[in-house]
């Protein structure tokens, strides 16, 4: 597996940086730490985009630009109903295993959680949160999440994950995991693996956002996750300067399209305290998934979706394609010509 670099001395021992970077990782990280795993800073070396996303940036502490921003703007933390597990939606809960990831990318939307001294969730709060998941069957989803999951001890991630598999109402498990982009090597353990065969539930969501994360480390990664016949999918938060583009996303999607990752969310950027420095207008992200509505097929297409800032859950985005003139609806097709039918 990967090392995991946190100092400056560290990483420059990898990854040249500029005085304006010194800087910046000088006065930030002691307020939003560092943490990258080798592989991950490597990679940083000959991506501009991954760079951004991993080194600090002044920006993070700018009050000019994060003042509009909140530590916890989706109240996961008052949505908690037992410790570790948040139920918002009525057929899915979110359990929170642990705050420890190995790469802290900058536009975390759980920013505030680095603050906290690091955490694994205890036997009592598993017990806890299963116990909760038993006695609501109208629970048939559960995202389990972090920080991030795939660094947890095996043999919690199995009692987790074997006894969720007992539940005869929970249909389906997901793990939200970044670690097939940032330490691919980690995936490909055996007993990781035959664990995923084994609770057969399971389903993963990972988190490619830029084109140059699709490595052939990656695509290793991914393959073994398909071959112990967990699906995978991508969720993928719209980024300014990072994939803001039609041409970055396009490229991405294709790319996860080709290694049968299914782009499943683009997120518009959470309004979250020390990451506003990311956010697009949301204009931006209809604008460009209008265009690719017409470069790719609906499989390498992603909801758009707004979190809803207050607690309000997720609202999926489309183009506005459509009007409806004198009882007949008129359509905008993929290149742009219009057509109408009679609503009937």
């Amino acid at each position: 597996m990967s090392r995991v670099l946190r100092t400056l001395p560290e990483v420059e021992e990898l990854l040249p940086l500029s005085p304006e970077e010194k800087e910046a990782f000088n006065r930030v990280s002691p307020i939003y730490p560092f943490s990258s795993t080798e592989y991950y800073l490597k990679l940083a070396e000959k991506s501009p985009a991954v760079r951004k996303m991993v080194l600090p940036s002044l920006e993070e502490i700018d009050e000019t630009i994060q003042s509009a921003g909140e530590d916890d703007p989706l109240n996961e933390e008052r949505d908690s109903k037992v410790p570790k597990l948040t139920h918002r939606y009525p057929d899915r809960v979110l359990l929170i295993t642990t705050n420890y990831c190995p790469v802290l990318c900058r536009y975390c939307m759980r920013k505030r959680n680095w603050r906290k001294p690091i955490f694994t969730i205890s036997e009592s709060e598993v017990e806890g949160a299963l116990s909760y998941i038993r006695s609501n069957p109208q629970v048939r989803d559960v995202l389990i999440s972090g920080g991030d999951p795939l660094t947890l001890p095996l043999e919690l991630l199995e009692r987790i994950l074997l006894e969720l598999k007992k539940i005869s109402h929970v249909e389906v498990v997901r793990i939200g995991t970044r670690i097939p982009v940032v330490d691919p090597e980690r995936v490909l353990k055996e007993e990781l693996l035959s664990l995923i065969e084994k609770a057969e539930k399971v389903w993963v969501n990972t988190h490619f956002n830029h084109p140059d994360e699709i490595t052939p480390e990656a695509k290793e990664a991914v393959k073994a996750l398909l071959k112990s016949g967990a699906p995978v999918n991508n969720q993928t938060v719209l980024l300014k300067g990072v994939n803001d583009s039609v041409e970055t996303l396009e490229k991405l999607f294709r790319n996860l399209q080709r290694i049968k990752v299914r782009p499943y969310y683009l997120f518009h950027c959470d309004p979250v305290k020390g990451v506003m420095h990311f956010s697009t207008p949301i204009t931006k992200g209809l604008e460009i998934l209008k265009e690719l509505f017409k470069r790719l097929s609906p499989l390498a297409i992603p909801y758009y979706a707004v979190d809803g800032p207050g607690g309000y859950g997720k609202v999926p985005l489309l183009p506005h394609r459509f009007r409806v003139e004198k009882g007949r609806y008129l359509f905008e097709s993929f290149n742009g010509r219009w057509f109408e039918m009679e609503d009937r």
